[in-house]
């Protein structure tokens, strides 16, 4: 009868060993199920945050290229503009027309030195007039080498013709000067043809072999120079012999008192009265 006893209750204690053990691993198969689920969900919850940020970020980027592309200049018609009021250069349409009227609206041409765009090398353009009496400068170079412009109406508040103006405009003829320049840079004229020209009593100062490789036969000096590069009249194309420049100056003024320090070769000196 013990043996009996004892047998029964070792089956009762290995029943409930066998249960905890199969509880145990329900829960550990329930707590791993859980775990995943979590960490699904996190996973999950972790790429739309990703996916949130990257839209973020192009929806920022792409703000930013907008405003990056967002410029203050602007195409109308014939020219480029900057804030509607400053020319920076001439339009693609522009570049192809013979005329070009510069508008009264246009305060400044902003263009650096020798970089004018399509208002230089323009193979296109016969006659350019200002009409702005706003403008003061214009860029040192800025119709190089137009070898078709014939006429040209400056700024009437223009301070000087800055360097390199017009050089290598071949069939520019004559031009007028306005009176409120005070100055004309080295190799304004370099290369065109002009014949005549009169300087207006408002210059001050003239620069360095100004009317290179041109044959210009009469240029009229003002009272008002006090400065005159040595080099002033140098380089003139004297390739014909017969070529000859008279320079009619002022009696007594300093373009008289001064010649033999910029007279070159074929250059003669003449009084006159009037400009």
């Amino acid at each position: 009868m013990k043996k009996i006893l004892i047998a029964l209750l070792v089956v009762t204690m290995a029943s409930s060993v066998m249960i905890a053990g199969c509880s145990n691993k329900t829960d550990d198969k329930n707590s791993s199920s859980d775990n995943s689920i979590v960490s699904e969900e996190s996973s999950k919850s972790s790429e739309s945050s990703t996916e949130d940020s990257s839209s973020s970020f192009d929806s920022d980027s792409s703000k930013s290229e907008s405003i990056s592309s967002d410029s203050n200049e602007a195409t109308d018609g014939d020219f480029v503009w900057e804030d509607g009021k400053y020319i920076t250069d001439l339009s693609e349409e522009g570049a192809k027309k013979k005329e070009i009227v510069i508008p009264k609206k246009c305060q400044m041409f902003m263009m650096s030195d020798f970089q004018s765009g399509n208002f230089g090398d323009n193979d296109n353009l016969e006659s350019i007039i200002f009409e702005s009496d706003d403008i003061k400068d214009l860029p040192s170079g800025c119709f190089i080498n137009d070898i078709n412009l014939k006429k040209v109406k400056l700024p009437e508040k223009l301070k000087k013709i800055s360097e390199n103006l017009f050089s290598g405009c071949k069939s520019l003829e004559s031009i007028e000067i306005p009176s409120s320049v005070t100055e004309i840079e080295d190799q304004a004229f370099e290369d065109t043809a002009i014949k005549e020209l009169k300087i207006p009593e408002s210059v001050t100062s003239v620069g360095e072999t100004v009317f290179r490789y041109t044959k210009i036969e009469k240029l009229y000096l003002p009272e008002s120079l006090t400065t005159i590069s040595s080099s002033f009249l140098g380089d003139l194309d004297d390739t014909d012999t017969s070529y000859k420049l008279t320079v009619y100056v002022k009696k007594g003024s300093y373009a008289d008192e001064h010649f033999e320090e910029y007279q070159w070769s074929g250059v003669t000196k003449e009084y006159y009265w009037f400009i």
